[in-house]
């Protein structure tokens, strides 16, 4: 990346273009929903049905991979339905996805019973997909994603350390590139609020890929600008400013607030090599997750 303040600290980033994978499903949901996808034609499913909010990545790209594999598929939304659809379930329902709608008290709870035996009689074999593909044949699916990344980074650097930092929301794609990169020191960036609750559930899946020993890894809670989906003028700023030194297009609920982190990080010499406890490189791979469609869902240009 060109990036004049962290290059003035002697600090290579390198943009991991997963954006670049489809403009329908771009970034880690494809690497989230394969085997998901996979798993359901090997049981015959009729549909698969997932969940998600109303600029969901996750029922996009699903939808778009549904529509290109001839699969149905099923999007349980949160909230009520209205005259107008947001653009994202919009191209979702043009993709040929079936959209439910659930109050936000039966949706947290991911309550369908009652639409169970509607779904049932019309599509027969449901597979059940978990909100942004949290399930094991998600993390597995990013396996491949820290696969990739490690043979680039030995073909750039050979044998020397590099750091990976990721922006993180469920904690699945985060544990799948920490057990596929075992050169690398991981560095997730929280997008949530509040009291971690990712920690466990990284480690939870470590456990199940066969990895709990890993330790090379560490999560920061301290640059989410308000949450889950919020933004600050500031970040807005600062993602305007590196999209045009870039020549590219950045979403803001998490590759924004992953660079903004690492901008900060860098900043107060979490790179620096003469800091004993620091990561020792100065070699960034930064994961750009896709996401572009839900731009629309914020007044950017």
């Amino acid at each position: 990346m060109q990036w004049p303040e962290l290059e003035a600290l002697s600090i290579n980033v390198y943009l991991h273009r997963d954006d670049a994978i489809s403009p329908f499903y771009s970034g880690n949901k494809f690497y989230k929903l394969y085997y998901n996808l996979r798993n359901a034609s090997a049981q015959g499913a009729a549909a698969i049905l997932s969940f998600g909010g109303n600029y969901s990545n996750h029922l996009y790209s699903l939808a778009a991979m549904g529509q290109e594999l001839g699969i149905q598929t099923i999007g349980i939304v949160r909230g009520y339905e209205t005259a107008k659809l947001s653009p994202t379930l919009e191209d979702a329902k043009s993709f040929g996805m079936k959209l439910y709608f659930l109050g936000k008290k039966a949706y947290k709870s991911k309550d369908i019973s009652e639409l169970l035996p509607i779904l049932n009689k019309q599509y027969g074999h449901l597979c059940l997909v978990p909100e942004g593909g949290e399930n094991l044949a998600g993390v597995r699916g990013c396996l491949a994603m820290g696969t990739t990344i490690d043979q680039r980074m030995r073909n750039l650097l050979g044998d020397k350390p590099y750091t990976l930092c990721c922006a993180v929301g469920t904690g699945s794609t985060f544990a799948g590139l920490i057990a596929s990169s075992p050169r690398a020191h991981c560095v997730g960036v929280s997008v949530l609020k509040g009291v971690d609750i990712i920690s466990p559930k990284i480690r939870r899946w470590l456990s199940l890929l066969g990895k709990k020993e890993l330790t090379g890894w560490s999560l920061s809670n301290e640059y989410h600008h308000g949450g889950y989906a919020k933004v600050t003028p500031e970040l807005v700023e600062f993602m305007s400013r590196l999209e045009a030194l870039n020549t590219i297009k950045l979403d803001p609920v998490y590759t924004a607030k992953l660079l903004w982190a690492i901008k900060e990080l860098a900043i107060a010499g979490y790179w620096d090599t003469n800091n004993r406890e620091a990561p020792q490189s100065t070699h960034i791979v930064a994961i750009h997750s896709g996401g572009l469609q839900g731009r629309r869902g914020f007044d950017l240009a």
